[in-house]
């Protein structure tokens, strides 16, 4: 939920605090009709791009007509003709509201026919931004008319830098997918940077603002005398003091809830969830079993088998109904999305890498991004995963564990992750202890690969795992 606040904060924060310093004398009511009229005029021209496909193109206009701009009011933030203003403030928010359609793009607040709870508490943090941005452009605009000119210039200069950087990163990016720009190393990584440090721009803006408001009150007046100065002018002082300790305190409060929910959704709302620690399953006999009475509470059960090579495949059972005996176990990994794990949430299996849904009962199916099915039997009392099977999924997972292992040509034991020289054979990994080893076995792989099995990669899926004609369904 708190997602929707924070793409209001990302697209608008800074353009907003630019807004409220660049010209002291915009009147609210100008700020406002070039706001709306940039808001309605970017949503029309989003929909007619993205309905013939060149949101892409609309991005690099908009991002380039907005550095510009930024870069141009700069030498004239004290522009007097009001409808220029208006034309530039509608500009400029018609740019910014582009970036934010891009940044909302795939969190629709009413993608459904029915209006749910997690809509409207949605639409209220989108609410909530809006109203934190006018109030915070009401307040500083107010600041900024007390500090100098060189001052606000100063602060006008930081921010256009900053917006800069963001934008012109975001349009490189395109122009190098367009093949206009080459896509050269350096570059490119520094593009990157860009990108990913620019949505952490919003805590610099307020702590710009922050700086601002300490210059607005440094200008705080002595309280004088009122036997001095009489009664009016210590009045008169009193309420300019009063005045400037409210402005600066309803900035302070309006930024410190801005950050708060940003930094909530920063570090907590937007990491996805983390899959329970498997418990680590032997083979007795060549095969592993599952009591059906363990799956009863309904709960998604992890496990992972350790190979030889010290490669950790995992794979969980659960009970589909809750009201009736439907074990199924599956492979902790999804043929689309990789080996990120499953969350069960209710009567909902949750795949972490992409967050859709899956319904219970769909699952030891094949397909989408259920999770890769694997053949087991049931008895009634236990699954029954047969060793060779779980082995087969090797491949699925990036994971190894360390682990004492074989060099297959000395025979001397070394541990894995501490190996100079590895190789990949059949889908397993075998670790030397010297160069010498290691081109030995690639020379002679069949003499040394003695226990070379079968495996799959996960773009076989199911399909690969059919050996066994049996998927206990």
């Amino acid at each position: 939920m708190s997602v929707y606040f924070f793409h209001i904060i990302q697209a608008y924060l800074g353009i907003v605090i630019y807004l409220a310093l660049w010209n002291k004398k915009i009147s609210v009511k100008d700020f406002f009709i070039g706001t709306f009229a940039g808001i309605i005029t970017a949503s029309a021209f989003f929909k007619i791009a993205n309905d013939f496909l060149l949101v892409n193109e609309l991005k690099v206009v908009s991002y380039s007509l907005a550095s510009f701009l930024l870069i141009f009011l700069f030498f004239i933030f004290l522009l007097r003709i009001r409808i220029l203003k208006i034309v530039i403030v509608s500009l400029l928010i018609f740019c910014f509201h582009i970036y934010y359609r891009v940044l909302s793009y795939d969190f629709k607040l009413f993608s459904g026919e029915l209006l749910d709870t997690l809509s409207i508490i949605s639409f209220g943090f989108t609410l909530l931004g809006f109203f934190l941005l006018i109030l915070l452009y009401l307040f500083l605009k107010r600041a900024a008319s007390k500090v100098s000119n060189k001052t606000v210039a100063f602060f006008i200069f930081t921010m256009t830098a900053l917006l800069n950087l963001k934008l012109l990163a975001d349009s490189a990016l395109e122009l190098m997918r367009f093949g206009v720009l080459n896509t050269h190393e350096i570059f490119l990584s520094i593009v990157a940077k860009f990108i990913y440090y620019g949505s952490y721009f919003p805590y610099i803006y307020s702590f710009l603002t922050l700086c601002l408001i300490a210059v607005y009150l440094r200008a705080l007046p002595k309280l004088p005398q009122k036997s001095i100065v009489g009664s009016i002018a210590f009045r008169k002082t009193k309420a300019s003091i009063q005045n400037i300790f409210n402005v600066s305190k309803s900035v302070f409060a309006v930024l410190i809830i801005i950050n708060a929910i940003t930094v909530y959704y920063d570090f907590y709302a937007s990491k996805p969830p983390k899959i329970s620690q498997p418990k680590i399953l032997e083979p007795v006999d060549g095969e592993f079993k599952i009591s059906v009475e363990l799956l009863k509470d309904n709960k998604l059960h992890r496990f992972a088998y350790i190979t030889d090579a010290g490669n950790k495949i995992r794979f969980f059972a659960l009970n589909r109904f809750p009201d009736k005996v439907s074990p199924v176990a599956v492979f902790d990994a999804c043929m689309i999305c990789g080996d990120m794990g499953y969350i069960k949430n209710g009567d909902e299996l949750i795949c972490i890498s992409c967050n859709v849904r899956i319904f219970l009962p769909s699952v030891g199916k094949e397909g989408g991004c259920n999770p890769i099915p694997f053949p087991y039997e049931f008895d009634g009392e236990y699954i029954t995963i047969k060793l060779d099977t779980i082995e087969k999924g090797v491949n699925y997972f990036n994971e190894i564990v360390e682990k004492e292992v074989t060099d297959p040509v000395s025979g001397k034991k070394i541990i894995n992750l501490k190996a100079p020289f590895s190789y990949v054979y059949g889908g397993k990994t075998y670790f030397f202890e010297t160069e010498e080893n290691y081109k030995e076995f690639m020379r002679n792989t069949t003499k040394y690969a003695v226990d070379f099995k079968q495996t799959y990669w996960r773009a076989q899926g199911f399909v690969a795992l059919k050996d066994g004609e049996n998927d206990g369904i």
